[in-house]
């Protein structure tokens, strides 16, 4: 595989074509410090097999530059032993460690910014974060480059072999290259060579100072948002950054603003921003890095090959299989656990908090799983085959136990097979079919079609009973639903029941309601929600959830909050408000589930019964794989009575 071609720049050796790009985690301390958990994170990725990590942002000037409260820092002295250790461990697996300079500028608050006003080339504020930023005079503007640049002094000392600035995405010196936040009218302004000012002096003196660290530029190509940067003008900045001497081209694009354009949702294409990357590459001499939303390891090795850029990044990827890099390179693609772009990565860190990820729940806590348990010669019978049951199953028998799964259906996945269902939702099928894979590798016994019974316990007799039997759609009462043809969610996702070309009102309008919504749209049929809450898909991801909602309203879905349905009479809804929806056909119900039948604790005789996932309690994918991944920990501390006393 061309990723897998070794590559020299400069004196630096890198083992393949694969990157890691920095991705904020919020694992370092509140002062900014490495942390113990940081440091396994990026060292089980080191392991994984990358060419190059490029560590997470890295904030310059602390705490005017901050974007977020646990944001990793590299402004003073007091922070490069922590970062020496970081880059150790990486290093130590023969993968080259860049770290990312990173100036927040307008794109951050005054809670980050501990009360400080932020700063920008221009006092525009971002209309996302909805902050005043006070305009650089030039002084300032002298001061966040010597910031910049005594930060990679910083960088080298702590052993890192390059520093990343990030130029992209809106943050400051973005801002400066961009005529949508840059209006200045002095040598930082107007122009292409005024934007590109504070950057090129930033690389030409850490290449003067520090020769021998590799500068990567992390830059928009385009900004998506009107009078911003567009393509043909990303081309002639990237010249710029070519002769100033950076050695690396990272092209990216989007800012706040834009959305979806900087961190993908699941509806946007694989290698989609590739075209533009090309461009780059087509019009520079310089080392060009591209990526975003790339999972195929085959199509990553297609855009080397083709010469769309000379190394691949791969972000989440990584965050769900931190060996994303060796099982490409060994052509292990179904070995791959999948990215399904759900970006609870990014939920977890808006929200302030630790960086989690819904198909590896290990991501974020990894000195948390380190310990390799043994559990040899107990018997396990495992009930359910969704995604709580199949891992569970998976990780008991590779600690050795004699694993038995049954699944009532004839097919494993449970409600993934219907998640999957609507549109963008595809990926889902992924998970399901890396699940399958690994029962298969584990050698787990699977009987399907098959319930639970009490002649089956006692014909396997197992020492451990693991309840994962999911959950029960809840249907509410409604006075006069007799009078209508009703289904629920469930008959329609999984094609029980087809609806073309129908008026449909559905009763529930949080995120499965939306997206069933969103599905039934795609059939001719007039759709409207009822949702007794005042928000619609409540809980999804922000910018999934934006996304979600604009798509219903371009295919005209009407969307009623705060109401609820108090009569059905025929074809007519009556809702408390007095509204009423005339010509109803169907009414479906997506109002959520609730605890299925759960298993009786009557069997003495058994070590332990576990209930897991939806039959615990209805919640999502991250829930049930995280509960899955811990439960074998919690045997395994019962069997052998840890921490009893």
């Amino acid at each position: 595989m061309e990723l897998g071609r070794k590559l020299i720049i400069g004196k630096t050796y890198f083992k393949n074509r694969i990157v890691m790009p920095p991705m904020g985690t919020g694992l370092a301390s509140v002062n900014g410090e490495v942390t113990e958990q940081m440091i396994k994170y990026y060292e089980k990725r080191a392991q994984g097999g990358a060419g190059a990590i490029i560590v997470e942002i890295a904030c310059v000037d602390d705490p005017t530059g901050r974007a977020s409260l646990t944001q990793l820092c590299i402004d003073k002295p007091r922070y490069i032993a922590g970062l020496k250790e970081l880059s150790e461990v990486i290093k130590s697996y023969d993968c080259r460690a860049f770290i990312q300079l990173h100036h927040a500028g307008r794109q951050t608050n005054l809670a980050v910014t501990g009360g400080r006003k932020p700063v920008a080339p221009s006092p525009i504020p971002c209309k996302f974060m909805r902050t005043e930023p006070a305009e650089l005079d030039r002084e300032g503007i002298e001061r966040i480059k010597r910031k910049f640049v005594t930060a990679a002094v910083y960088a080298a000392k702590a052993g890192f072999d390059g520093v990343e600035l990030h130029a992209a995405h809106g943050y400051l010196l973005s801002q400066f290259l961009s005529p949508y936040t840059n209006k200045r009218e002095d040598e930082y302004g107007g122009s292409l060579a005024g934007r590109t000012k504070i950057v090129s002096d930033i690389i030409k003196d850490i290449k003067r100072i520090v020769p021998e660290l590799l500068v990567s530029v992390r830059f928009n190509i385009a900004d998506f948002v009107p009078g911003g940067l567009e393509v043909e003008e990303g081309i002639e900045i990237a010249k710029v950054l070519e002769k100033a001497g950076a050695d690396i081209l990272n092209v990216s694009c989007g800012i706040y603003e834009s959305g979806q354009t900087s961190i993908e949702t699941a509806s946007f294409s694989e290698g989609w921003r590739m075209k533009m990357v090309k461009k780059v590459k087509e019009n520079t001499g310089v080392l060009v890095l591209g990526g975003g939303n790339i999972r195929d390891p085959h199509m990553a090795d297609c855009f080397v090959k083709e010469g769309y850029a000379d190394l691949i990044w791969v972000g989440r990827g990584m965050l769900a299989d931190p060996f994303w890099a060796h099982k490409a390179l060994r052509g292990q693609k179904e070995n791959i656990r999948p990215c399904i772009s759900c970006n609870t990565c990014i939920n977890s860190i808006n929200n302030g908090l630790h960086i989690r990820c819904a198909v590896n729940p290990q991501t974020g806590r990894e000195a948390r799983f380190e310990k390799n348990v043994k559990l040899n010669g107990i018997k396990v019978l495992v009930v359910g085959g969704g995604p709580a049951g199949m891992k569970t199953a998976v990780n008991l028998k590779q600690a050795g136990c004699q694993v038995i799964l049954l699944e009532k259906e004839e097919k494993l996945g449970g409600r993934l097979n219907i998640a999957s269902k609507p549109p963008h939702k595809d990926k889902i099928n992924r998970l399901v079919c890396y699940l399958e894979q690994k029962i298969l590798n584990a050698g787990v016994e699977v009987r399907f079609n098959t319930e639970y019974s009490e002649s089956i316990k006692k014909e396997i007799n197992p020492d451990v009973i693991i309840w994962a039997a999911g959950a029960e759609e809840f249907l509410p009462y409604i006075p006069g639903l007799n009078t209508i043809d009703y289904v629920s969610m469930e008959e329609v996702l999984s094609e029980k029941v087809t609806i073309k070309g129908e008026k449909v009102l559905i009763i529930g309008g949080g995120s499965s309601g939306c997206e069933l919504a969103d599905y039934l749209a795609e059939y001719d049929n007039e759709v409207i929600i009822v949702e007794k809450d005042k928000e619609l898909a409540r809980g999804l991801e922000n910018m999934t959830r934006l996304e979600l909602l604009l798509r219903l309203k371009r295919k005209k879905v009407k969307m009623v909050k705060n109401s609820e349905i108090e009569v059905i009479d025929g074809d007519k809804a009556v809702l408390k408000s007095g509204e009423r929806i005339e010509g109803v056909s169907r009414v479906i119900f997506a109002c959520g589930y609730k605890p299925g039948n759960i298993i009786e604790n009557e069997v003495d005789e058994l070590l332990k019964i576990y209930v897991i996932g939806d039959a615990k309690k209805p919640r999502d994918i991250a829930s049930a794989l995280y509960e899955a991944d811990f439960l074998v920990y919690d045997l395994y501390s019962y069997v052998n009575k840890e921490n009893w006393e």
